[in-house]
């Protein structure tokens, strides 16, 4: 096949490197492995003279990170997929800041999905993602999440969020000064994501920033009144369980 994208593969353990090599020949037609290392050293030479479309990188290598191997190019000029083991801590920061990754052992239909994606995507701005996972995995601090759009990436901070709404694989976010932004990820993904102390689910199509109530209806069979003005449905299920979380925040006087 003609055009093919040239992929690299750079991970310090060798018996990695032959499986995704194995994996991209056998399942990735679009792709070829234009080269190999096993190191940040290493990889940033074979970088430089192989000029890859793609890399697949390890975070954690024998003489340091793949953030250091990416620290070293003042501009990044190819795709990067992270490949990680099993850490709930690194993942959760991978998720808010929509950075590409693959949990190891990779399968073969996540590798496909990952690199069909990375193609597709014309919004590639890889430095200020890896700039704010790097500050949420260093401090566990997740004050801010970041958004794809179809504009671009979009750095929000979370106290800034008034709610979201979905629409089957659609969320729009609903942020401070009547800022809002519409994204291709269902609204179960932020529900998820998003800390359980600041937000709240009070309807299948809502979730509420507890910080922004301004008061909670009894009209309508339930529903919410925010600083903004918006009125957001409550459901009857979940009433309840709202008043409890927010007599936590807001203990009654």
């Amino acid at each position: 096949m003609k055009n093919k994208k040239s992929i690299a593969i750079i991970d310090d353990e060798e018996d990695a490197r032959q499986i995704l090599s194995t994996l991209i020949e056998r399942y990735c037609l679009d792709y070829e492995v234009c080269g190999e290392a096993e190191s940040v050293e290493t990889g940033y030479d074979m970088i430089l003279q192989k000029e890859p479309d793609v890399i697949l990188l390890d975070i954690s290598m024998s003489d340091g990170t793949g953030f250091d191997l990416l620290d070293k190019f003042e501009n990044i000029l190819f795709k990067v997929i992270f490949t990680t083991a099993h850490d709930q801590f690194a993942l959760k920061a991978f998720k808010y800041h929509a950075l590409d990754y693959l949990l190891k052992p990779i399968q073969p239909d996540a590798l496909v999905k990952s690199l069909t994606k990375i193609k597709l995507d014309n919004h590639f701005e890889l430095e200020p993602k890896i700039t704010e996972w790097l500050e949420s995995f260093k401090s566990g601090n997740y004050s801010k999440i970041t958004l794809k759009t179809m504009e671009g990436l979009v750095f929000i901070t979370l106290d800034d969020i008034y709610h979201l709404e979905g629409d089957g694989s659609y969320t729009t976010f609903y942020l401070k000064n009547n800022e809002k932004h519409l994204v291709s990820r269902p609204l179960k993904e932020f529900e998820e994501l998003l800390p359980e102390s600041n937000f709240f689910r009070t309807h299948q199509s809502h979730i509420i920033n507890l910080h922004a109530i301004k008061k909670i209806l009894r009209e309508d069979g339930g529903s919410i009144q925010l600083s903004d003005g918006t009125n957001i449905p409550l459901a009857r299920r979940r009433k309840q369980e709202l008043l409890d979380k927010v007599n936590q925040i807001f203990p009654s006087q």
